[in-house]
């Protein structure tokens, strides 16, 4: 392998059904993929960071720091992307570089391509990286803790069924106008492994600074990770179908806030209508198996827009948001529903009880459908009547005998 790569193109012009043929061929070549194992092959680093930049004067250099002040045993590089900068980001890591021109190499565009985002530039990113491990930084944030890697590739090592290691982020704002706070994962979520039905359906989600990743594509990464609605959240669920999700309760990266930011500057409803974009074209990339979660992903990320005026999310919603929102949940509702009726099919008995499964199923489909409002309604008709909510306990108890022992999973 020469040093650096060449400089990778972005593959713009390209439509959807181009990206979505790349991308299913991509898969189809991986089925049978499995973690890499043995040497490296010579000059080969063991991980590749792919650092993101665009206009980050002011915080490229503590970026760079905190992945060269990285405690390790092992090579790195580190693969800086810089997408046309009008500042002077270009020039602070050319002066790194040239202390450092074993580790870092610099793939600069001559004019800005960014998407929404940074999809087309990250995607250049992809094809440079050429560690066993790969890990992902954007130029405004930074890494807290010097052992990161190494107890993040440690972990990778000895369990090769996760294909990626996360741990949790602070956030952090630029002008002090608040203290540091806890970011992601969603401390809802509270378990430290996730499967690709978690990923897709946001229950667990991971900010880019936090995650180390088998590097699964090698040169050559699926073309749906250029849409223009592609994000860590859609990265995670691509790199969620070969394994699971590993997470750290330990805070070693940092979130920076900051009014030149590209997600800073967006509204609330922008992102929202860009993660149901997302959820929109990816079904499509990661194929059939995956619909049943989209299903639910959707349905429970439109509800959650159409009741966030409700819940003092937003002082106000749109109607354009409201109405987007409605068409997304309607389908994906009934589309759940079916899916759960199919499963139906397959299991109509369990255990003692026939047609347990129908009822379980058909109940929990019926309320997924159900508004906030109307099960507030119910539990508070119910708290009227002791002898209903009895009833429906013993009920429960009979169509699940043995509940969970950790009562928030």
């Amino acid at each position: 392998m020469t040093l650096p790569l060449q400089n990778p193109v972005s593959p713009l012009g390209l439509h959807f059904f181009s990206r979505l043929i790349q991308t299913r061929r991509r898969f189809r070549e991986l089925a049978n993929w499995q973690p890499v194992t043995g040497t490296l092959a010579p000059g080969q680093p063991k991980v590749s960071v792919m650092l993101i930049t665009y206009n980050h004067e002011r915080f490229i250099a503590q970026a760079l720091d905190s992945v060269l002040s990285q405690k390790r045993d092992f090579d790195i590089e580190i693969n800086v992307m810089d997408d046309a900068s009008t500042d002077r980001t270009q020039d602070i890591v050319r002066e790194y570089a040239a202390r450092h021109p074993d580790i870092i190499h610099c793939y600069f565009n001559s004019t800005n391509v960014g998407h929404v985002a940074t999809q087309l530039n990250t995607i250049r990113g992809f094809s440079t990286l050429r560690g066993q491990y790969f890990a992902l930084l954007e130029g405004d944030d930074y890494w807290t803790d010097p052992e990161k890697l190494s107890r993040q590739v440690a972990f990778l090592e000895s369990h090769p069924d996760f294909v990626a290691c996360a741990h949790y982020t602070r956030k952090v704002f630029d002008d002090g106008s608040r203290p540091p706070e806890h970011f992601l994962p969603f401390k809802a979520f509270g378990r430290q492994e996730a499967n690709s039905h978690d990923l897709i359906t946001m229950a667990a989600v991971y900010h880019l600074s936090s995650v180390v990743y088998r590097n699964v594509f090698g040169l050559n990464p699926p073309l749906c990770l250029a849409d223009p609605a592609s994000c860590e959240v859609t990265i995670h669920m691509v790199y969620g179908q070969f394994g699971k999700f590993y997470c750290f309760k330990e805070y070693w990266s940092a979130y920076r806030v900051h009014g030149q930011g590209v997600f800073s500057r967006e509204s609330q409803e922008s992102h929202w209508l860009f993660h149901l974009k997302g959820f929109r074209r990816f079904p499509w990339y990661l194929g059939p198996r995956t619909w049943p979660s989209f299903a639910i992903a959707v349905r429970g990320f439109s509800r959650y827009i159409l009741v966030a005026r409700a819940r003092g999310v937003v002082s106000e919603l749109a109607p354009s948001t409201y109405v987007i929102a409605l068409l997304h949940f309607i389908p994906a509702a009934s589309a759940a529903l079916l899916f759960k009726i199919g499963r139906i099919v397959k299991r109509p008995f369990q255990g003692n009880h026939p047609f347990k499964g129908v009822a379980m199923e058909l109940y929990s489909g019926l309320i997924g459908l159900m508004p906030d409002s109307m099960i507030h309604a119910y539990l508070a008709w119910e708290n009227r009547y002791p002898a209903v909510q009895h009833r429906r306990r013993k009920l429960k108890s009979v169509f699940n005998p043995n509940p969970p022992t950790n009562p928030t999973k």
